[in-house]
Protein backbone atom coordinates (compact mmCIF):
# COMPACT_ATOMS: atom_id res chain seq x y z
CA UNK A 1 0.00 0.00 0.00
CA UNK A 2 1.36 3.22 -0.93
CA UNK A 3 1.68 5.86 1.97
CA UNK A 4 2.71 9.08 -0.35
CA UNK A 5 -0.02 9.14 -3.02
CA UNK A 6 1.23 10.64 -7.10
CA UNK A 7 1.15 9.82 -9.89
CA UNK A 8 2.82 10.69 -13.51
CA UNK A 9 1.42 9.54 -16.75
CA UNK A 10 2.26 10.85 -20.09
CA UNK A 11 1.42 10.63 -23.53
CA UNK A 12 -3.02 10.29 -22.74
CA UNK A 13 -5.38 11.23 -25.25
CA UNK A 14 -7.73 13.58 -24.18
CA UNK A 15 -10.39 16.24 -24.80
CA UNK A 16 -10.32 19.57 -22.62
CA UNK A 17 -12.58 22.34 -21.76
CA UNK A 18 -12.46 25.68 -20.35
CA UNK A 19 -14.74 27.67 -18.98
CA UNK A 20 -18.53 27.64 -17.24
CA UNK A 21 -20.50 24.79 -17.75
CA UNK A 22 -17.66 22.42 -17.56
CA UNK A 23 -19.61 19.81 -15.52
CA UNK A 24 -22.98 19.41 -18.34
CA UNK A 25 -20.69 16.51 -20.16
CA UNK A 26 -20.07 14.99 -16.96
CA UNK A 27 -23.28 15.21 -15.70
CA UNK A 28 -24.62 13.34 -18.93
CA UNK A 29 -21.97 10.86 -18.56
CA UNK A 30 -22.76 10.09 -14.89
CA UNK A 31 -26.73 9.58 -15.49
CA UNK A 32 -25.63 7.26 -18.36
CA UNK A 33 -23.30 5.37 -16.80
CA UNK A 34 -24.43 1.53 -16.96
CA UNK A 35 -22.40 -0.13 -14.04
CA UNK A 36 -20.42 1.71 -11.89
CA UNK A 37 -18.86 5.54 -10.78
CA UNK A 38 -15.88 6.58 -8.78
CA UNK A 39 -15.75 10.15 -7.69
CA UNK A 40 -13.12 12.26 -5.56
CA UNK A 41 -14.02 15.60 -4.48
CA UNK A 42 -13.88 17.74 -1.34
CA UNK A 43 -16.56 19.61 -2.15
CA UNK A 44 -20.58 18.45 -2.63
CA UNK A 45 -23.43 19.58 -3.15
CA UNK A 46 -26.97 17.82 -1.37
CA UNK A 47 -28.56 17.62 -4.67
CA UNK A 48 -25.97 16.10 -6.30
CA UNK A 49 -25.44 13.28 -3.57
CA UNK A 50 -29.11 12.81 -3.96
CA UNK A 51 -28.12 11.90 -7.78
CA UNK A 52 -25.54 9.26 -6.31
CA UNK A 53 -27.96 8.00 -4.13
CA UNK A 54 -30.79 7.15 -7.57
CA UNK A 55 -27.93 5.48 -9.08
CA UNK A 56 -27.56 3.34 -6.64
CA UNK A 57 -31.02 2.18 -6.05
CA UNK A 58 -30.81 1.43 -10.29
CA UNK A 59 -28.06 -1.04 -9.23
CA UNK A 60 -24.88 1.18 -9.80
CA UNK A 61 -21.75 0.51 -8.24
CA UNK A 62 -20.82 3.70 -6.37
CA UNK A 63 -17.43 4.59 -4.33
CA UNK A 64 -16.98 8.73 -3.27
CA UNK A 65 -14.40 9.95 -1.79
CA UNK A 66 -14.42 13.69 0.17
CA UNK A 67 -13.43 15.54 2.93
CA UNK A 68 -14.97 16.36 6.29
CA UNK A 69 -16.69 19.28 4.80
CA UNK A 70 -19.72 17.36 3.53
CA UNK A 71 -23.02 19.45 3.44
CA UNK A 72 -26.27 18.87 4.84
CA UNK A 73 -24.85 17.31 8.24
CA UNK A 74 -27.62 17.93 10.80
CA UNK A 75 -30.73 18.84 11.60
CA UNK A 76 -33.08 16.75 9.54
CA UNK A 77 -33.85 13.22 8.78
CA UNK A 78 -34.36 14.23 5.22
CA UNK A 79 -30.91 15.21 4.59
CA UNK A 80 -29.06 13.10 2.31
CA UNK A 81 -26.87 12.11 5.10
CA UNK A 82 -29.14 10.02 6.54
CA UNK A 83 -29.76 7.91 3.67
CA UNK A 84 -25.64 7.56 3.44
CA UNK A 85 -25.60 6.50 6.93
CA UNK A 86 -27.74 3.71 8.02
CA UNK A 87 -29.03 2.54 11.64
CA UNK A 88 -29.50 -0.70 12.19
CA UNK A 89 -30.35 -1.66 15.77
CA UNK A 90 -29.95 -5.22 17.57
CA UNK A 91 -32.46 -6.92 20.22
CA UNK A 92 -30.64 -8.58 23.67
CA UNK A 93 -33.27 -11.12 24.03
CA UNK A 94 -32.04 -11.76 27.41
CA UNK A 95 -31.81 -8.53 28.72
CA UNK A 96 -35.67 -8.07 27.45
CA UNK A 97 -37.06 -10.92 28.90
CA UNK A 98 -34.93 -10.00 32.38
CA UNK A 99 -36.79 -6.23 31.76
CA UNK A 100 -40.07 -7.99 30.73
CA UNK A 101 -40.28 -10.09 34.40
CA UNK A 102 -39.45 -6.61 36.24
CA UNK A 103 -42.19 -4.88 34.15
CA UNK A 104 -44.38 -7.29 35.49
CA UNK A 105 -43.34 -7.50 39.35
CA UNK A 106 -43.69 -3.65 39.47
CA UNK A 107 -47.28 -4.16 37.99
CA UNK A 108 -47.77 -7.15 40.63
CA UNK A 109 -46.01 -4.60 43.52
CA UNK A 110 -48.15 -1.40 42.36
CA UNK A 111 -51.45 -3.23 42.54
CA UNK A 112 -50.38 -4.49 45.95
CA UNK A 113 -49.21 -0.91 47.51
CA UNK A 114 -53.26 0.26 45.81
CA UNK A 115 -55.21 -2.40 47.83
CA UNK A 116 -53.42 -2.25 50.88
CA UNK A 117 -53.36 2.16 50.99
CA UNK A 118 -57.10 1.77 49.86
CA UNK A 119 -57.92 -1.27 52.74
CA UNK A 120 -56.33 0.92 55.41
CA UNK A 121 -57.86 3.98 54.83
CA UNK A 122 -61.23 2.12 54.47
CA UNK A 123 -60.63 0.39 57.69
CA UNK A 124 -59.13 3.71 59.12
CA UNK A 125 -62.32 5.26 58.19
CA UNK A 126 -64.87 2.62 59.78
CA UNK A 127 -62.96 1.82 63.06
CA UNK A 128 -61.86 5.11 63.94
CA UNK A 129 -58.52 4.04 65.62
CA UNK A 130 -55.51 6.10 63.84
CA UNK A 131 -53.91 2.68 64.92
CA UNK A 132 -55.32 1.08 61.95
CA UNK A 133 -52.74 3.75 59.24
CA UNK A 134 -49.96 1.60 60.85
CA UNK A 135 -51.04 -1.12 58.24
CA UNK A 136 -49.90 1.19 55.22
CA UNK A 137 -45.87 0.60 56.33
CA UNK A 138 -46.27 -2.67 54.18
CA UNK A 139 -47.24 -0.27 51.25
CA UNK A 140 -44.68 2.15 51.91
CA UNK A 141 -41.67 -0.53 52.31
CA UNK A 142 -43.47 -2.25 49.14
CA UNK A 143 -43.56 1.64 47.05
CA UNK A 144 -39.87 1.77 47.87
CA UNK A 145 -39.29 -1.69 45.99
CA UNK A 146 -41.53 -0.27 43.25
CA UNK A 147 -39.24 2.93 42.34
CA UNK A 148 -36.22 0.56 42.72
CA UNK A 149 -37.86 -1.64 39.78
CA UNK A 150 -38.69 1.60 37.47
CA UNK A 151 -35.41 2.66 37.97
CA UNK A 152 -33.77 -0.64 37.20
CA UNK A 153 -36.17 -1.07 33.94
CA UNK A 154 -35.46 2.40 32.67
CA UNK A 155 -31.75 1.78 32.68
CA UNK A 156 -31.71 -1.58 31.47
CA UNK A 157 -30.32 -1.36 27.53
CA UNK A 158 -31.99 -3.83 25.88
CA UNK A 159 -30.41 -2.56 22.08
CA UNK A 160 -27.42 -2.04 21.07
CA UNK A 161 -26.29 -0.04 17.58
CA UNK A 162 -24.46 -0.39 14.41
CA UNK A 163 -23.86 1.42 11.41
CA UNK A 164 -23.20 1.19 7.63
CA UNK A 165 -22.37 3.02 4.10
CA UNK A 166 -25.18 3.36 1.70
CA UNK A 167 -22.60 2.59 -0.58
CA UNK A 168 -18.68 2.66 -0.07
CA UNK A 169 -17.54 6.23 0.87
CA UNK A 170 -14.38 7.52 2.44
CA UNK A 171 -14.11 11.22 4.47
CA UNK A 172 -10.66 12.31 4.83
CA UNK A 173 -10.22 14.41 8.12
CA UNK A 174 -8.72 17.46 7.35
CA UNK A 175 -5.04 18.31 8.48
CA UNK A 176 -6.31 21.06 10.87
CA UNK A 177 -8.65 18.74 12.51
CA UNK A 178 -6.54 15.74 12.88
CA UNK A 179 -2.86 15.78 13.69
CA UNK A 180 -1.58 12.68 12.26
CA UNK A 181 -3.24 13.79 8.89
CA UNK A 182 -0.79 15.69 6.23
CA UNK A 183 -2.81 16.15 3.06
CA UNK A 184 -6.14 17.30 2.63
CA UNK A 185 -7.49 15.59 -0.40
CA UNK A 186 -8.09 18.27 -3.23
CA UNK A 187 -8.43 16.62 -6.31
CA UNK A 188 -11.40 16.13 -8.21
CA UNK A 189 -11.57 13.16 -10.15
CA UNK A 190 -14.59 11.15 -12.14
CA UNK A 191 -14.34 7.20 -13.15
CA UNK A 192 -17.32 6.74 -15.21
CA UNK A 193 -17.85 2.65 -15.95
CA UNK A 194 -14.35 2.35 -15.70
CA UNK A 195 -13.99 3.27 -19.16
CA UNK A 196 -14.05 7.30 -18.96
CA UNK A 197 -12.32 9.54 -16.72
CA UNK A 198 -12.79 13.63 -15.80
CA UNK A 199 -9.83 15.36 -14.20
CA UNK A 200 -10.13 19.30 -13.53
CA UNK A 201 -11.31 21.75 -11.02
CA UNK A 202 -14.90 21.22 -10.25
CA UNK A 203 -16.10 19.85 -7.55
CA UNK A 204 -18.98 17.95 -7.24
CA UNK A 205 -21.36 20.79 -6.43
CA UNK A 206 -23.90 22.86 -8.24
CA UNK A 207 -20.94 25.92 -8.70
CA UNK A 208 -18.55 23.63 -9.65
CA UNK A 209 -20.08 21.40 -12.65
CA UNK A 210 -22.61 24.60 -13.60
CA UNK A 211 -21.86 27.95 -12.43
CA UNK A 212 -18.02 28.75 -11.93
CA UNK A 213 -15.38 29.22 -14.60
CA UNK A 214 -13.81 25.77 -14.14
CA UNK A 215 -10.83 22.82 -15.88
CA UNK A 216 -12.08 20.00 -16.86
CA UNK A 217 -10.60 16.96 -19.13
CA UNK A 218 -12.30 14.06 -20.48
CA UNK A 219 -10.60 10.47 -21.90
CA UNK A 220 -11.56 7.17 -22.63
CA UNK A 221 -7.88 6.21 -22.87
CA UNK A 222 -7.50 2.99 -21.76
CA UNK A 223 -4.34 3.06 -20.29
CA UNK A 224 -5.19 6.22 -18.75
CA UNK A 225 -8.31 5.56 -17.18
CA UNK A 226 -6.45 2.21 -15.66
CA UNK A 227 -3.64 4.11 -14.08
CA UNK A 228 -6.35 6.68 -13.02
CA UNK A 229 -8.78 3.73 -11.67
CA UNK A 230 -5.88 1.80 -9.47
CA UNK A 231 -5.03 5.34 -8.12
CA UNK A 232 -8.38 5.87 -7.26
CA UNK A 233 -8.00 1.83 -5.65
CA UNK A 234 -4.72 2.87 -3.82
CA UNK A 235 -6.31 6.54 -1.99
CA UNK A 236 -9.83 4.65 -1.42
CA UNK A 237 -8.31 1.61 0.60
CA UNK A 238 -5.09 3.60 1.90
CA UNK A 239 -5.43 3.27 5.87
CA UNK A 240 -2.76 6.34 6.49
CA UNK A 241 -4.90 8.70 6.07
CA UNK A 242 -7.20 9.16 9.10
CA UNK A 243 -10.96 9.10 8.00
CA UNK A 244 -14.02 9.68 9.69
CA UNK A 245 -15.15 6.65 11.87
CA UNK A 246 -18.79 5.92 10.74
CA UNK A 247 -19.86 5.05 14.01
CA UNK A 248 -18.84 7.65 15.61
CA UNK A 249 -20.66 9.78 12.89
CA UNK A 250 -23.73 8.09 13.02
CA UNK A 251 -24.00 8.33 17.14
CA UNK A 252 -23.81 11.98 16.40
CA UNK A 253 -26.66 11.64 13.65
CA UNK A 254 -29.20 9.40 15.32
CA UNK A 255 -30.44 8.81 18.52
CA UNK A 256 -30.00 5.52 20.87
CA UNK A 257 -32.69 4.42 22.79
CA UNK A 258 -31.08 2.07 25.32
CA UNK A 259 -34.55 0.07 25.67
Amino acid sequence: MKTTMSMFYNNANCDIYIGKGAGKKLMEDIQNARKSIKIISPFLSPFLIKELIDLRSKGLEIQLITMDSIEDYKDSSTKNIYQLIRQHREVNEAARLKRNKWKKAARILLSGILFITVFTIVLFLYMNDIRMLAGIIPAIIMLFVFFRLIKKIRTQRIYYYSYSRLFPFKVCISPDKHPGSNMYIHGKVYIIDDSIVYLGSLNFTASGTRYNYETRVRTTHAETVKRISDEFYDLFHNSHIPEVDIHTWGRSLYPEPIN
